[in-house]
């Protein structure tokens, strides 16, 4: 599977040990240094027995870290084979901000719900009121429950299936078999032309995205009915798109058998959104984050993904007006230094007309826009995702590397990373440093696979043998993908060191630690203990603050060099 690198798998390893222990840690373990096996093969390699190997995969799959071919599902005849989903077992070390996230726009409630799936996988909505306390409390099972459905309106929880644990891959290779057989039977020769071939498998695919598609569809889960009330005037608040305001005109309900699990994507969309608000405000001020959040805000559509490259539709004035807070306008008017006597619109229409470049100050061909201006029927503004998102990538880029070596090899990267190949001298010029140190800084870089070289010679024969390496010439290039993927393989590392470092500290405190827990329930709590013990807490307290910080800043890195649209080749 792609991300199954060394630091990638280690990585995963520490998260599984620390979440179900290491009996479950050494199944996982197999899978992810061995790729997709079989039970017999995996309960062989991880040294288990059968039954604790089969215990190990079914929790392993709840929590939808592993995925089997399908093969007894889909009644195939062939053997049941398992492997390991890196990239969900990933977005785990992202929970914190998931919890942030639902904490800033909803209540304890949903708070609850969505911790609730996290220990427990995925779950329906009988288990998953009662888990949350509704089970003898009628009255709290009907807070659990409209909290649920606000979840599920907003997508951050969505429908989940059976088949969705089947990969991707080999629901795509079935169905182009088949589809490949019905043409053979329907030309009558098993001759296919190179075009039938291509259309089997776009039709393959395709029906296989849109069946994954269908599964997780809310509509699966929720149920929709009017209203029946005498007051149909109201209407819909802002937060309709939140599941917050919305539930004036109908009435929603939830199907009992279906089961519910986090929506990654969606909660990506929201980390996405609020790293461009804050690169919105880096670059000009706090006003101008404010209108990209309206905008933002005006653009999110239950079709959304992470991955889009711009907006679908284009995002009037008036709707970006009416989400921005009473209380900002404040902010709008000294952010451009305004009249007092300019409406608002007019003051978001110039601050529109600055993030699309249409203000005669922007420079052209830079790709430094963040909205472009829709001249159609129904004129409005598109946020362009990959421009932006190639911004960050190449802004966190050049600060990763800046802290390693220096401002000044950032600036050669630059240099390099802005020429398609880029000679020495190019370097020393651009960079505004020493030739000499131009060659060091590039030696740097090319040690760190950032950068390479490609020999050009300088005679047209074909033959160059017995040449001096006078005759030929160096130029400078970056494979912009493969140095994402190197910093990236960095990260992941680091990311590995901080846990094992929380790991150890936690370990090193244990006695310390089953001390403060007999006391915590007590009155006094920590002040019962002695002076040393209190000293050793409160240096633990401090280490693992630091630590955490690390780990989220860390954390955004890896979601802005790998989730984030905007590299070159990526789809």
């Amino acid at each position: 599977m792609r991300d199954n690198g060394k630091e990638a798998v280690r990585l995963c390893e520490h998260i599984v040990r620390q979440a179900f222990g290491d009996v479950v840690c050494r199944v996982a373990s197999t899978l992810l240094n061995r790729g997709r096996l079989p039970l017999s093969t995996i309960s062989r390699l991880s040294a288990l027995p059968r039954p604790t190997t089969s215990a190990a995969l079914i929790i392993l799959i709840q929590h939808d870290l592993v995925q089997s071919n399908g093969a007894s599902y889909k009644d195939t005849g062939d053997e049941e084979q398992y492997e390991f989903d890196t990239m969900t077992c990933l977005l785990r070390l992202r929970w914190g901000k998931i919890l942030a996230i639902t904490h800033q726009n909803y209540d304890d409630i949903a708070l609850e719900v969505v911790r609730t799936l996290m220990v427990y996988g995925k779950l329906n909505v009988p288990d998953i009121i009662n888990a949350c306390g509704g089970l003898s409390d009628a009255m709290r099972a009907d807070i659990v429950n409209n909290a649920i459905i606000a979840l599920v309106r907003a997508q951050f929880i969505r429908p989940t299936s059976p088949e969705l644990h089947i990969l991707e891959s080999d629901q795509i290779l079935r169905r182009y078999n088949k589809h490949r057989e019905e043409m053979r039977i329907k030309k009558g020769t098993s001759m296919l032309t190179p075009n039938d071939i291509e259309h089997c498998e776009k039709n393959a695919q395709y029906e296989i995205i849109q069946e994954r598609e269908n599964l997780q569809d809310i509509r699966r889960v929720l149920i929709e009915r009017p209203r029946i009330d005498k007051d149909k005037s109201k209407k819909r608040g802002k937060g309709r798109q939140f599941g917050g305001g919305g539930g004036e005109e109908f009435e929603y309900s939830l199907k009992q058998d279906i089961h519910l699990r986090i929506n990654y994507d969606r909660y990506g969309i929201m980390i996405r959104n609020e790293l461009i608000v804050k690169a919105a405000e880096e670059r000009w001020n706090k006003a101008f984050g404010i209108v990209m959040k309206a905008i933002l805000q005006s653009a999110l559509r239950e079709e959304s993904r992470l991955n889009e490259e711009r907006t679908n539709d284009s995002i009037g004035i008036n709707d970006i007006v009416s989400l921005i807070p009473t209380e900002d306008y404040k902010y709008l008017t000294a952010g451009l230094m305004a009249s007092s006597k300019s409406t608002i619109p007019d003051i978001v229409r110039h601050y529109l007309s600055i993030l699309s470049g249409e203000d005669g100050f922007s420079l052209t061909g830079n790709n430094g826009n963040f909205l472009r201006k829709d001249n159609g029927t129904n004129p409005g503004y598109i946020v362009e995702f990959e421009l932006i998102c190639r911004r960050l990538k190449q802004n966190l880029m050049y600060q990763l590397v800046r802290e390693r070596l220096g401002d000044k090899a950032a600036r050669v990267l630059a240099v390099v990373n802005r020429s398609s190949k880029a000679f020495e001298t190019t370097v020393r010029d651009c960079a505004m440093i020493p030739l000499k140190d131009a060659r060091s800084h590039l030696a740097d870089l090319q040690r760190l696979s950032l950068v390479e070289t490609q020999e050009v010679p300088k005679t047209a024969s074909k033959s160059r043998m017995g040449l001096p390496p006078s005759a030929e010439y160096h130029l400078w290039a970056m494979d912009e993908p493969r140095a994402y993927g190197v910093l990236l393989t960095n990260v992941y590392k680091t990311l590995g060191n901080i846990l094992q470092r929380k790991a150890k500290e936690i370990e090193d405190k244990q006695i310390v630690l089953a001390r403060e827990s007999r006391v915590e329930n007590l009155e006094g709590g920590r002040q019962l203990l002695q002076s040393k013990d209190q000293d050793d807490l409160l240096e633990l307290d401090d280490y693992l603050r630091k630590l955490t910080l690390a780990e989220t800043r860390a954390e955004i890195s890896v979601c802005i060099l790998r989730d984030l649209p905007g590299s070159p080749g990526q789809k």
